[in-house]
Formats: C-alpha cells, structure tokens, sequence
C-alpha cells in the first residue's frame, strides 16, 4: 500500500511539472506576441508621426510660389508705370532712356549728359510732362537760329501766345488750323484745307501768309480773298 501510494505522488508530481512547463511556455509566447503586437503598433505610430511633416512641408512650400506670383506682378506693375524717352541732338549722351510716368523733360536730358554747349535752351519747354515712346531732339542755337528765319520754327512761348491772338482776333493760323477751322475760312472748302495741312505735312509751317500760295489751287485771286482772315 505505501509503495501504490508513492507511485501516486509521483505521477502527480510529474503532471504538476509538466502543467508547469506548459504555463511557462504559453506565458512565454504570448508574451513573444504581446512584444510583435507592441512593435507593429509602434511601427505604425511612427510612420503617422512621419507623415504630419511631410504634409506640412507641402503647406509650407506653397508660401514661395505665393511669393513669387506677387513678386512677378509687381514687376509688371512697376514696368507700367515707367516710359521710354528717346532723346537726341544737342545733348551729352543721346540715346533711349527709361523714366518713372509723370517725370518731366528735364529729368530726360540730365540723364542724357545735360545740353552741349551750344544747345538752344529755349527750344524746348524743359518743365513739360514726357511721354511713353516720345522723340526729343533739342536744336542748336545755330539750328534753331536758321529756323526762325525760314519762319519755321518758335519758340514753345511764342506759340502759344501767337496762338492766342490769333483766337482773340478770330484769324485763322494756317501752320496750327484743323481742317475744321480751314474749312471756316470762306473761300475754303475741304479739299483745299487737306491740302494745306498735306503741305504742312511735307514743307513745314508756313514761313509767311503769302507762302499759303504755294499750295495747288490756291492763287493770288482767292489769297486776296482770305488774306485778311488768316494768319501764322
């Protein structure tokens, strides 16, 4: 009986170990898969993390091509706001120069070099507004003498005020006249107004009143008819 007895405890000793065993072994491999679970999700996790830059950076490169845009635009506006100038004759430095819009004719010629020596000062109105593509040329005072004495040539004030007194005495400037204010002269119809602006056109101004006789179809009987309502 005691010997059944030990072969009882021995067997359940044995199964004890063997339970044991087991236990150790299942802990171990879920602890195994516990680990593989924690690294797959840490995996993830980073990959998540390393996504939220990526996004960023495409938000930030935006800023740039934003930037540009408005740094290209400016450049268009500011290129509207400027104008070309050729200026040539009596100056320093003749050539094409950029100004900002609204500069005046003085600004031009100084960045031309200023005037020769022997430019006529009075040629031009130095305080006047210039224009996009304009063409300056500034006389001699040689060039500008030998115009005024073929009568074709003044100066900006004198213009204007021949100009004026030819309103205020109701002639009519045949070197400034449109073809409306011609076609007023009696005498005058509107194919011999075009013809004294074509010569105009071709000649230059009108050096006399009696000059207005050189266009085709105007002779001395219908000059003696306007003479008295025209003038240069």
């Amino acid at each position: 009986m005691i010997k059944k007895d030990n072969k009882t405890n021995k067997k359940f000793i044995f199964r004890e170990k063997y339970v044991c065993m087991l236990c150790v072994i299942a802990f171990a491999l879920l602890c195994g898969c516990a680990s593989e679970r924690d690294e797959v999700m840490m995996t993830l996790i980073n990959n998540e993390e390393a996504a939220i830059p990526a996004s960023d950076s495409e938000n930030v490169t935006e800023v740039p091509l934003v930037d540009e845009m408005t740094e290209a635009e400016a450049e268009v506006e500011e290129e509207s706001q400027q104008v070309y100038i050729y200026v040539c004759g009596a100056v320093q430095l003749p050539g094409v120069y950029r100004l900002k819009q609204g500069s005046r004719l003085y600004e031009a010629v100084e960045l031309a070099g200023g005037l020769t020596g022997d430019a006529d000062e009075n040629c031009l109105n130095m305080a006047r507004e210039i224009t996009d593509g304009e063409q300056v040329v500034i006389l001699t005072q040689e060039e500008a003498f030998a115009r005024k004495e073929a009568g074709t040539y003044t100066y900006p004030g004198e213009s204007a005020m021949q100009e004026t007194a030819a309103k205020v005495s109701g002639l009519v400037n045949i070197n400034t006249a449109t073809l409306a204010e011609l076609t007023s002269v009696s005498g005058i119809g509107e194919s011999r107004a075009q013809a004294i602006i074509d010569y105009r056109e071709q000649h230059g101004s009108f050096g006399s009143i009696e000059d207005i006789k050189k266009v085709d179809g105007i002779k001395d009987g219908l000059f003696s008819k306007i003479k008295d309502k025209i003038t240069i």
